[in-house]
């Protein structure tokens, strides 16, 4: 019997442990109301059969026009420039094979994106841009030293009226904010790191999937793949501790009504969802011609310089 209550006492200690790694904040929890209200375009509305690429001016002026929310990826240049890219190097986005925290912006406004006359921007022409009508969910990458990424993207965004979050897959990005920025909305990415991913250890990798280190960030929601999403501590995070889930990349439908039947915001590419509130515009052709007149396609970094 007493090997029986031991045995008890540590199953439910153990119990308390994982629990606890996993947890997000328990207290000053955010509203998610307002960020339900949208649907959000990974890396902006883009589309590049019709010459839109992503993370770009022109595709985040169509998810404004839209009515969707964007995603996008934030990362410094040689001389501290924060500008919009998700790659460390520009070769897949511009075929040359330089890291962007080794180029200064004067050379790396010279390049466009996929073959376009699209630029790389700098955030705050981004947020200039935009008129804050729908929400932002920015990914601050790991490429720089997260202190300094943190600080810089914070003083771009002093003064900015929209509604917006931030996440990373950098739990030491995602702990600034917390230490830093509690007010701000920060969130975990996550997907199913294997040995080797991102040159994690094993052991590294079973961490971060299992959600183990939300102790150290405390993150008021988990972005998780949802390709990868059905794992026990996703489960008990959402079910039992009722932290807010993010669904990435969807790219069909059914994904799509998945993530939504699951309450979860939803980061999108390659279709048009409907959208929560009322029907969105469903021909892409029709939104290139409504925002060809529009301000934003035109505020370049180069043309506002």
């Amino acid at each position: 019997m007493i090997c029986m209550i031991i045995l008890l006492i540590v199953i439910l200690l153990l119990a308390a442990l994982w629990l606890w790694l996993i947890a997000p904040p328990l207290w000053k929890r955010p509203d998610f109301a307002a960020f339900k209200r949208f649907d959000y375009a990974h890396r902006g509305l883009h589309n590049l059969e019709n010459g839109v690429p992503e993370n770009s001016m022109k595709g985040f002026a169509l998810a404004e026009l839209a009515g969707y929310g964007m995603e996008f990826d934030l990362q410094l240049t040689k001389d501290k420039q924060v500008v919009v890219h998700h790659d460390h190097s520009i070769l897949r986005s511009c075929g040359e094979d330089r890291k962007i925290s080794e180029m200064t912006y004067a050379q790396l406004k010279n390049y466009r994106l996929f073959g376009t006359e699209e630029p790389i921007p700098l955030f705050r022409d981004v947020l200039s841009a935009l008129e804050g009508k729908t929400p932002l969910i920015i990914e601050l990458k790991g490429y720089n030293d997260p202190a300094e990424l943190c600080t810089l993207v914070m003083k771009e965004l002093a003064g900015y009226k929209g509604l917006y979050c931030v996440e990373s897959f950098d739990p030491r990005i995602v702990r600034w904010f917390r230490k830093n920025r509690p007010e701000i909305v920060r969130g975990q990415l996550m997907c199913h790191y294997k040995k080797g991913d991102g040159g994690l250890s094993g052991w590294q990798a079973f961490f971060a999937r299992n959600l183990f280190t939300n102790w150290y960030a405390r993150p008021h929601f988990e972005a998780y793949d949802l390709h990868a999403r059905d794992i026990p501590s996703l489960w008990a995070a959402r079910s039992l501790l009722g932290i807010q889930e993010v669904s990435w990349t969807i790219r069909n439908l059914e994904e799509y009504n998945r993530a939504r039947q699951l309450g979860n915001l939803c980061i999108f590419e390659h279709i048009l969802p409907a959208g929560v509130e009322g029907e969105k515009r469903r021909s892409y052709q029709e939104l290139l011609e409504s925002a060809a007149p529009c301000a934003i396609t035109r505020q370049t970094a180069g043309e506002k310089r």
